[in-house]
């Protein structure tokens, strides 16, 4: 199934910046993960550690649904860009 990049790209920008969104879900876990980090203590290693992965993962998907949302962008940029270019051909 081929998806069109920049439709793809509106979809996610629009989950990710409703309110309530998957911006606001992922601020609210990495807040979570800070608390109960805070919450173990220096020698609970084990546990710190796992909630730094955890952590990484949010940061991960948030990295994920920002370059698809940035491949729309670019894709419409590209599109743009390619219309000027053939108005000018059609000049000369």
């Amino acid at each position: 199934m081929v998806m069109d990049p920049k439709a793809r790209s509106d979809r996610w920008r629009a989950f990710y910046q409703e309110e309530g969104g998957l911006h606001d879900m992922l601020t609210d876990l990495r807040r979570a993960y800070f608390e109960r980090a805070a919450d173990l203590g220096a020698k609970d290693t084990d546990g710190l550690w796992k909630l730094s992965i955890a952590s990484k993962l949010v940061d991960e998907l948030d990295r994920h649904v920002g370059a698809v949302i940035g491949a729309g962008d670019l894709a419409a940029h590209e599109d743009e860009h390619l219309a000027r270019i053939r108005k000018v051909g059609k000049l000369f």
